[in-house]
């Protein structure tokens, strides 16, 4: 592919093969995918589709119901063309400037023969270094369907052809031809080709980046011995070992060995963290310094940093609806440019000056031909969310498609789950009372009760009693009343713990207290009397407080939308600094309200768990926790790997910032066309008596192209 024509030619080709549910082409990662309806489409069958349209692809993946192709080695620029078409151009250019501006170098301008010199060396240029852009050229002029190369390729010969006509009508030949122009057109396509390569490589860094974590070779057990064997041969159950200081090639736990992980890029953590055995270690982890024995969990495609690129991929292939004007401007510009060259050759044969007529429709016409770019435009939006999308996995944030982007960058509602999102997912006593004749020793006999009880709040009084360092006894005839509480003999006094209903309908008389305060407290009771109560608490996450005060300032309403009791749910909003609360709610009512929010605009909706699937996908966009349930993560279209909600954060603000560049690049592209279209068609010429020539055009040309993947290269830096 060469231009967005290109791109967009091939996706209608691929959508109307038959079983081809959808086929998207992504001009700035010069890949294409393509999904079945029911299966999977024949390989072979989209192969020769793509060759019959005049382009070649090689499958990379053709097991898969999603079938990706790339463009073959051979169209890319090749650097030797580039190189021979400046050996020849650049002499040409150098003696035209110096005979016309220097009276020293008249000769440079006149020797004899130096019009059949500088014919040959552009012929060198034009139908040698540009020997490929020309028969992609013929093969797109033998379809009917013109594209970029077709404007270089037909601007390149008719200004070769043009200059030997000109040779074989006049006698002598000081102005007319264009040598020079021929050879220029062709060395700056090739040159801007060479550097927008080398730039949209920039903008893929950071996938590139994540895709070389993983080793080539792995130290596989076969038998008692070890082999080296190539990373694709890894299977689930192998047995591999990993060397002090190497990546972890695999996702596995540890059977033999004692080191230290680097999980930076999972988790954010730059601090190493313990690996011993009965440890899962990531793929693409750097081990510390102590040899391990991993068994393999999970490899090839179930592997964690291939599910991560897998779904960058996606992500990078996919369109934002921002894109859908270009696109359809870039599928009819190369005939509309081809036709604009006609009408301004034809404006200027008829009514430019009598005595240039011909001369400068052939110019104007020629620079029509060359300085329109139909390639910025079609890598406007792909190279932003090429870099966007791959800063976002770097920063532990996936995107499952491009669209996601421009919807989450106009998000007016963040809805939060409670349990595991906002909060870590356990709780904590964060009250404690007992009767001052216990003296502290209160806690230990609970404790001694709760550490047979799988209640979570049992959990939690067990962590507090161990940080203080109580003595814990032991309890008897512990036995656990559902929904109440438990009863239990502890160093020969009877205990209960439990709701207040239930202590008061064990004739235990309670202090006053609010309706609030007897349903938030757990009550306790020694030998039938009232011995005092403690309270937990979900723990909020120390970013939460932050990241919602944030919100705030970018002018985004943070909403908590919980399964909980209302107490509990309204103390955590109120942590978190969240004035809106919805609380007691099934995942059903969930789904409802996340619906009637998206009446004034698009929502986000932020979870972790089974029961938030539902809301996650009515969502504008749904974002689930790194550490929630697999169905969470499946279901929402961003997965913050991190599991943190800074992150969230991070994703907003780095969708704003995508967007932002592709409005950037689009006005880009297309100002560059609507200024550079007339003023080479020499609407200044007529007032001013100067236009650019066809080399000045086809040097913007290829400019025009790199100034938009550079403007895109701008995320590879956000928040360094």
């Amino acid at each position: 592919m060469h231009c967005a024509g290109c791109a967009a030619r091939l996706e209608t080709v691929l959508r109307g093969l038959e079983g081809v549910a959808e086929a998207g082409v992504n001009f700035a990662t010069s890949q294409a995918s393509v999904r079945g309806r029911d299966a999977l489409p024949n390989s072979r069958h989209v192969r020769e589709a793509i060759e019959t349209a005049g382009f070649q692809g090689r499958c990379l993946d053709g097991n898969l119901v999603e079938n990706s192709f790339a463009d073959s080695p051979d169209s890319e620029v090749n650097t030797a063309r580039l190189i021979g078409a400046l050996v020849g151009f650049v002499p040409l250019a150098f003696v035209t400037m110096l005979g016309h501006f220097s009276h020293h170098f008249v000769w440079l301008h006149s020797f004899p023969g130096k019009i059949w010199v500088e014919a040959v060396i552009s012929a060198a240029v034009v139908f040698g270094a540009a020997s490929g852009i020309l028969r992609s050229a013929w093969a797109a002029l033998r379809r009917g369907a013109p594209d970029m190369d077709l404007l270089v390729g037909a601007g390149a010969v008719l200004a070769w052809c043009g200059s030997v006509v000109e040779i074989l009508l006049r006698a002598e030949v000081h102005q007319g031809t264009y040598f020079e122009a021929a050879a220029g057109i062709v060395t700056f396509a090739l040159l801007g080709r060479w550097l927008e390569g080398g730039t949209r490589r920039k903008a893929s860094e950071a996938v590139r980046a994540l895709a070389q974590l993983q080793p080539g070779t792995v130290q596989v057990e076969f038998e008692g011995e070890t082999r080296s064997v190539e990373l694709s041969e890894v299977r689930e159950g192998m047995v591999v070992q990993v060397a002090p200081g190497e990546r972890i090639p695999v996702d596995g736990l540890v059977l033999e060995g004692v080191s230290t992980a680097d999980e930076s890029w999972v988790s954010g953590e730059s601090v190493p963290v313990p690996v011993t055995v009965g440890s899962l270690v990531t793929g693409g982890t750097l081990n510390g310094d102590g040899a391990l024995r991993v068994r393999v969990t999970a490899a090839g495609r179930d592997a964690f940093l291939q599910q991560v690129l897998r779904i960058v991929g996606d992500a990078q292939a996919t369109k934002p609806p921002v894109q859908k004007l270009a696109d359809v401007v870039s599928g009819h510009f190369c005939v509309a440019v081809v036709l604009a060259s006609l009408i301004t050759a034809t404006a200027w044969a008829v009514f430019g000056p009598e005595a240039t007529r011909w001369s400068d429709a052939f110019r104007h016409g020629l620079s029509v031909l060359v300085v329109a770019c139909p390639c910025a435009l079609g890598l406007a939006t792909p190279v932003a969310v090429l870099a966007g999308t791959g800063r976002a996995a770097q920063l532990g944030i996936l995107f499952r498609n491009g669209a996601v982007l421009e919807v989450l960058s106009k998000a007016r509602t963040v809805v939060f789950d409670k349990t595991g999102t906002l909060t870590f997912g356990r709780l904590r006593v964060v009250e404690w009372w007992e009767r001052r004749s216990f003296n502290g020793r209160l806690l230990a006999l609970v404790a001694a009760a709760e550490k047979q009880s799988l209640h979570p709040a049992a959990a939690a009084v067990v962590a507090v009693a161990s940080e203080r360092g109580l003595p814990v006894g032991r309890a008897h005839g512990v036995t656990a009343i559902p929904g109440n509480g438990l009863k239990a003999k502890v160093d020969d006094m009877e205990l209960l713990v439990g709701t207040a209903p239930w202590l008061e309908s064990c004739s235990v008389i309670l202090p006053d207290a609010s309706p609030a305060e007897r349903a938030a407290r757990i009550w306790i009771a020694t030998d039938g009397e009232f011995a005092g109560w403690f309270r937990v608490s979900d723990e909020l996450r120390p970013e939460a407080v932050a990241v919602v005060a944030e919100l705030k300032k970018q002018g985004i309403t943070a909403v908590l939308l919980s399964g909980d009791r209302p107490e509990i749910a309204v103390e955590i909003a109120k942590q978190a600094g969240i004035e809106e609360v919805v609380a007691g709610v099934t995942p059903d009512a969930k789904l409802q309200y996340v619906k009637r929010l998206q009446r004034s605009g698009p929502v986000v909706m932020v979870g972790d768990g089974v029961n938030d699937t539902p809301a996650l996908a009515q969502a504008d966009v749904g974002v689930a926790m790194g550490g929630g349930t697999a169905a969470a993560r499946q279901t929402a279209d961003v997965t913050l790997i991190r599991d943190d909600l800074n992150s969230l954060l991070h994703a907003i603000l780095l969708s704003k910032k995508t967007l932002n560049v592709i409005r950037e690049n689009l006005l880009l592209a297309f100002g560059y066309n609507v200024l550079a279209l007339p003023l080479a068609a020499g609407l200044l010429e007529v007032w001013h008596g100067w236009a650019p020539g066809p080399v000045a055009a086809s040097a913007a040309m290829a400019l025009s192209s790199v100034s938009v993947v550079l403007n895109a290269v701008r995320l590879r830096h956000f928040l360094r």
